[in-house]
């Protein structure tokens, strides 16, 4: 009798691996801000109650309930959240599809359905919730299987189907631009930082640099730095006991009326009104 034999599986690169991370949440926050930024995932914003503003480079989208958007790769974004909001994020590395399908990485999805366009891929993320919040046998398998039937109805369904050589690239052309100097900002901006130098980062003036902040975020260089400032001003408020003058100080602001107003137009509410609010919690 011929004894068994032990069979060693190699792998075979015509299949694909699951090897990737990605972040799937449901989000609550009242009034919170993230200030432009970008990454080399696909993000799915999908919201089940309140409203969102979210900002695509030059492009302004106000998501309410039922209300989904799709943020592609490498494309600088912003979001706010007016009041109470809760929504699905659904983040993967656009290179993950890539073992899957040819190309995928540089594939471009539409980026804001209505209530009305965004039912399939909704209907979708709402199993995904119930899926990864179920203690099921298998549930695991199930969030798995949705997500990869997620992803197939992006590719057929909400993919731009133009020549990729005919999609206007401003999005890659921003990173590449900018992205030496949005890292330098996010790493400093408690500090001093004069326009000149930062220019100097990517070797243009100071004005074709405000050109270019302007071109592709609709904000000069300015209200972005201090954008990054207000937003971590805004944690401290809401984590730590620190006074407001040194919450002010600590985070590189000092034109407090300038502060005030673009506080006040992105929150809603005065600085003392917010921590009012969460010593009475």
């Amino acid at each position: 009798m011929e004894p068994y034999k032990h069979e060693i599986i190699t792998r075979n690169r015509q299949h694909f691996d699951l090897d990737f991370t990605i972040r799937f949440d449901l989000i609550e926050h009242t009034n919170f801000f993230s200030p432009f930024h970008w990454h080399n995932h696909i993000e799915i914003l999908y919201v089940l109650s309140g409203r969102l503003e979210l900002n695509i480079e030059n492009s302004t989208y106000a998501l309410q309930k039922g209300c989904l958007a799709i943020v592609n790769s490498d494309m600088l974004h912003s979001t706010k959240l007016k009041g109470n909001v809760k929504h699905i994020l659904f983040q993967i590395p656009a290179s993950s599809l890539n073992e899957i399908e040819p190309d995928a990485e540089s594939y471009i999805y539409t980026q804001f359905l209505s209530k009305d366009e965004s039912g399939e891929l909704g209907s979708i993320l709402l199993k995904m919730l119930e899926a990864k919040t179920s203690s099921r046998e298998g549930s695991k398998i199930k969030f798995v299987s949705l997500m990869y039937e997620l992803l197939y109805k992006m590719v057929s369904s909400y993919r731009i189907k133009s020549n990729f050589n005919e999609i206007p690239k401003y999005s890659k052309t921003a990173v590449n631009r900018l992205s030496p100097v949005i890292s330098f900002v996010e790493k400093n901006y408690k500090k001093e930082i004069s326009l000149s130098h930062a220019a100097s980062i990517i070797s243009v003036t100071p004005e074709h640099l405000c050109r270019l902040f302007k071109q592709y975020t609709n904000q000069t260089f300015t209200e972005y730095v201090l954008s990054l400032r207000i937003a971590s001003f805004y944690r401290d408020l809401r984590n730590t006991d620190d006074k407001l003058n040194v919450l002010l100080e600590n985070n590189g602001i000092k034109n407090y009326k300038v502060f005030l107003r673009e506080f006040k137009k992105i929150f809603g509410v005065t600085p003392g009104k917010v921590r009012k609010s969460v010593t009475t919690r």
